[in-house]
């Protein structure tokens, strides 16, 4: 028998041809919710087709048997892809689009996705590999493949079968501008459906367990769900609620009534404080129920947002088991390029390769991981792009997409919504002109599901706005006093500021302000420890005198009230989040925002954020008719169209090392220089390497802050129970911070980080970890006799 795995626990045999089989099930599953079932399930029924060799299979015995992971790696990825070409590629345009959107899902399934087109116009990668006449063992896996009966005879049929579904999917995406874009992200799709398949059936055969198909799970958590959210609103209906709390449930009522409609892209547009979350959340939950939907997907630009709303769906349904908080990778990426490469790393992160497949009914990540999965290099963010299909996806704060990236944003949401079966919500206070730019989402009439906005925004007006921006700016001391100047006759005040640094500064200059407590939040604590800091505040909030100073991650989506907010300049939009955190509930009549320019800020690498406070500056202070109406939709609308403009100008889309924009490579415009030797004209390796979610790429490390240093002491252990090894990695999620590459450095070279599982995972050490600031590069910091 031709093996494809051995079991590490008990050395069971699962045979070539059985995992082919059982991963072309699996992929078929992933591909049928979009059209797509037939080339998955092809896919899956070739891609280790280049095992049906006798030398594959004592290699692999060597492997697991005497450790022996030597000599020449042998390429099994290349046979099934070759094979396709060699017998499908013909003068039929539709079947060889069919050819290769498979045979690049299939050559690509360790290594991750290669280039049907070179930046210097030499052979692909593709046609180098399907053509190579010298393949080792080939003539040896086709005897193999063909002599069982009905392999031949069922790749001809999925043949036939994907040529329709892939005439299908070109009507389609016939009617998007530039629909190259979307044929590029159909290859990407099927890929996915693959790559995920072959991981969840390696972990399965690993673990001794059966495959388990989560679409029933799902609708019974969005049907229970619905039903405690239902219970919820009438216990508010029926208790006296504030003015305010009645707006809420009419917003919510709106969004409960447009979840019977079919599948499109919804806009949201909800003012600061009136309860996006539960609104869009009883949309979510009904629209998954009513349209058979597998799963719900919270997209939010910071980890502060998820693991609050998080929390709160945790709450609302009542089933927390169901809910993914998926911060950041702790684990490295994956990126194997080799079969033995798979019995080379520790077992464990296998096992947690397995699982990182968002496969949950309702899952919190950010826009950094939503955007990696479309076109972020290797294979393990790749596997996750499937499971955006066929879901409800709410865009919480949709106008915080990095602008060098918004094309490749609106593409993906055109995507999803046209050829993925999913719908779409684009969630926030100050809704960007998504459908206006260059390459625009596709909009329907009547999509926005808040009706008439300027009354809506008028009833939750709870702010006055006061300009104090100076030309030269407040130092930190001048900050500092009028903060001591509001604290005298305010029960609580919160300061904003846009850079970590700014924020420690004014920090250390309250600290020792004897008549209230005085906290500082920032990205250099890991979620459990901002947690605890905002609970400690809102249990201090109207008992005693409360300073919180703050970078933007308290700007969006954290439920806090604060008597007065004091907002360095930046983006109307961000100065619309900052007073969200003033006056919330209408505790008072009117609460005072304070805008002023912080002296000490450099925002030299942070361009939006400084374009957004020109801007602002520029055109809606300094205009009456903007600056007395702040959060009108007129104002937002005159703002986005002005920052839009300056951004062009000013922000390069134009990656570092290339002469061309991604969306150059990905919509064909480059090719087109040069005659293609394919039909596919996808650079995927190309985009993938360029492409960075954020400018300045970060790591997750594993923090010594309360529970996380029990979790690091574990993970030093010799874990073997698997259960046990996967709950610990999704705790870890709690515990981490994400650390530039400098920083890491840094902290590298003073002996402060610590690699655990072969380098696999990172950890700091207790002198790298401050109470009051998280991450400190000092290594002078001590959580001895941690207290609030």
């Amino acid at each position: 028998m031709l093996l494809a795995h051995i079991r590490n626990s008990d050395f069971a045999e699962q045979s070539v041809q059985t995992h082919l089989e059982d991963v072309s099930l699996i992929a078929r599953q992933y591909g049928n919710s979009v059209d797509l079932g037939a080339h998955a399930e092809l896919a899956g029924f070739l891609h280790d087709m280049g095992k049906f060799t006798q030398h594959f299979t004592t290699y692999l015995k060597n492997a697991v048997f005497k450790q022996e992971v030597t000599g020449k790696k042998i390429d099994h990825s290349t046979a099934g892809a070759k094979y396709l070409y060699d017998n499908y590629y013909d003068t039929n345009t539709l079947q060889n689009y069919v050819v290769e959107t498979i045979g690049m899902a299939i050559l690509s399934h360790h290594s991750g996705l290669q280039n049907f087109v070179q930046l210097d116009f030499k052979p692909s990668d593709y046609l180098r590999r399907v053509t190579n006449e010298e393949l080792p063992h080939y003539d040896e896996v086709v005897q193999n493949f063909e002599s069982i009966k009905g392999n031949v005879e069922k790749v001809k049929a999925l043949i036939e079968e994907a040529t329709n579904e892939f005439r299908e999917f070109m009507g389609k995406i016939k009617p998007l501008a530039k629909p190259i874009v979307y044929l590029n992200l159909m290859q990407k799709l099927v890929f996915s459906c693959l790559v995920d398949a072959d991981r969840t059936n390696t972990r399965c055969f690993e673990e001794n367990e059966e495959y388990n198909n989560n679409v029933s799970k799902s609708e019974t958590v969005f049907k229970n769900g619905y039903n405690e959210l239902m219970a919820q609103v009438t216990e508010w209906e029926q208790q006296q609620v504030t003015p305010i709390n009645q707006l809420r449930n009419e917003l919510s009522g709106k969004c409960d009534q447009f979840a019977g409609k079919s599948s499109a892209i919804y806009t949201l547009t909800i003012p600061t404080g009136g309860g996006k979350t539960f609104a869009s959340l009883r949309y979510a939950l009904k629209h998954a129920q009513s349209h058979h939907k597998s799963r719900i997907i919270y997209v939010v630009p910071y980890t502060t947002i998820l693991e609050q709303n998080a929390e709160a769906v945790r709450n609302i349904i009542k089933q927390p088991e169901a809910v993914l908080e998926h911060h950041a990778n702790v684990i490295d990426d994956d990126n194997l390029d080799d079969e033995m490469d798979y019995y080379r790393i520790n077992n464990h992160k296998q096992l947690q390769l397995g699982r990182d497949n968002w496969d949950y009914p309702i899952i919190f990540t950010t826009m950094v991981q939503f955007l990696d999965a479309f076109f972020q290099k290797g294979t393990r963010k790749s596997r996750r792009l499937h499971n955006l299909t066929n879901s409800v996806i709410v865009f919480d704060e949709v106008q915080s997409v990095p602008y060098q990236h918004t094309e490749l944003f609106n593409t993906a949401v055109n995507f999803l919504h046209t050829a993925g079966n999913s719908s779409i919500v684009l969630c926030t206070a100050t809704q960007p002109a998504v459908d206006k730019m260059d390459l625009p989402v596709v909009l329907d009439d009547n999509t926005e599901m808040v009706p008439n906005l300027n009354e809506t925004v008028e009833a939750f007006r709870r702010v006055s706005f006061h300009n104090k921006v100076e030309r030269e700016g407040w130092d930190t001391e001048q900050i500092g006093d009028f903060v001591k100047q509001l604290i005298q006759k305010l029960d609580s005040v919160l300061i904003i500021l846009n850079t970590k640094t700014a924020a420690k500064k004014l920090y250390e200059c309250l600290a020792e302000q004897k008549d209230a407590y005085v906290v500082h939040l920032s990205t250099s604590m890991c979620p459990a420890h901002r947690k605890e800091k905002l609970t400690a505040i809102k249990r201090k909030l109207g008992d005693e005198k409360v300073i919180c100073i703050s970078t933007q991650l308290i700007e969006a989506g954290v439920d806090i009230s604060f008597a007065s907010v004091i907002r360095s300049l930046a983006g109307l939009d961000s100065i619309a989040q900052a007073a969200g955190r003033c006056n919330r509930n209408k505790e008072v009549e009117i609460g005072d925002v304070y805008l002023i320019r912080a002296k000490d800020e450099r925002l030299s690498k942070l361009p939006e954020i400084r374009i957004g406070g020109e801007v602002t500056e520029n055109y809606i202070l300094s205009d009456s008719q903007y600056a007395d109406h702040l959060l009108s939709p007129e104002t937002i609308k005159t703002y986005f169209t002005h920052f839009h403009e300056q951004a062009k100008r000013e922000i390069l889309k134009t990656p570092k090392g290339l002469d061309y924009e991604l969306l150059e490579l990905l919509d064909g415009s480059f090719s087109s220089k040069k005659q293609p030797q394919t039909k596919s004209t996808g650079m995927f390796k190309t985009i993938e390497r360029y492409f960075e979610a954020i400018s300045s790429p970060t790591t997750g490390v594993l923090v010594p802050f309360g529970e996380g240093k029990d979790i690091i002491a574990r993970l030093n252990e010799n874990i073997k129970d698997p259960v046990l090894f996967n709950r610990l990695m999704k705790q870890v999620q709690q515990y981490s911070v994400n650390l530039y590459d400098h920083e890491l450095h840094t902290l590298s070279s003073e002996n402060l980080i610590t690699p655990l599982f072969n380098g696999t995972i990172y950890c700091l050490n207790d002198k790298a970890y401050n109470k009051q600031y998280g991450v400190t590069l000092e290594g002078k910091a001590a959580l001895d006799n941690y207290t609030f």
